[in-house]
């Protein structure tokens, strides 16, 4: 074959040849929320989700709730054996009752811990953010968007470390944050500020009763 020929059919095979259909463009797949993380939701919650919401993230609090206080119970104990065996015996009396209500002061902030790890769980769908309260009878209340939007994350050097910390959402008479020492602290503010500015996957649509007040 001569070159001018080979050009030639070079030529009749860009002319002839169709282009390659084009690929549909992707499409991103919404992202299912961890299991870790649905093991919070309530198998009842379900049942009171509006038509077209679904339930994005679920969270509890970090263990860190029971362990602190725990700790706090050992240093109570090893400071009244200290205090006990270098105070004089007249003060006995004394080291006695500080013990014993700083022993009282430490159980029940175990016990508040126990109750708080067990109890408490926050629950985000892509319309709400729900605060659900109690171990035998559950309270479930439902956060305004305006307190969400305000809302903080506050994270110290142990929570990066062992992913928990605190959301603090102003709450009216609030003496804690709402959201305390919770796992996945940046995933739960997420979905606050998603739900406050009315992100869903995506698509970033103003919520509807932000847009109908003046």
């Amino acid at each position: 074959m001569e070159p001018h020929d080979e050009v030639t059919t070079a030529v009749h095979r860009i002319v002839v040849e169709p282009n390659p259909a084009p690929r549909p463009p992707r499409t991103a797949r919404p992202m299912s929320p961890p299991a870790a993380a649905m093991r919070s939701v309530p198998r009842n919650l379900a049942k009171t989700l509006l038509p077209g919401e679904r339930v994005t993230f679920g969270s509890t609090p970090h263990p860190v709730v029971v362990v602190r206080p725990l700790l706090l119970v050992l240093v109570v104990l090893v400071a009244f054996a200290v205090a006990w065996q270098t105070v004089p015996p007249r003060l006995h009396i004394a080291v006695e009752v500080i013990g014993a209500l700083a022993a009282l002061g430490s159980l029940i902030a175990v016990g508040r811990g126990v109750g708080y790890y067990l109890g408490f769980r926050a629950v985000a769908t892509n319309r709400r953010i729900f605060v659900i309260r109690g171990i035998l009878w559950r309270r479930m209340v439902p956060l305004g968007n305006g307190a969400l939007a305000a809302s903080t994350l506050v994270q110290g050097v142990f929570g990066r470390i062992y992913g928990f910390g605190t959301v603090d959402v102003p709450q009216p008479d609030a003496r804690r944050p709402l959201f305390r020492d919770m796992r996945d602290p940046g995933e739960l503010y997420r979905e606050c500020q998603a739900v406050a500015n009315g992100v869903d996957g995506d698509e970033w649509t103003p919520a509807v009763r932000q847009t109908i007040l003046p």
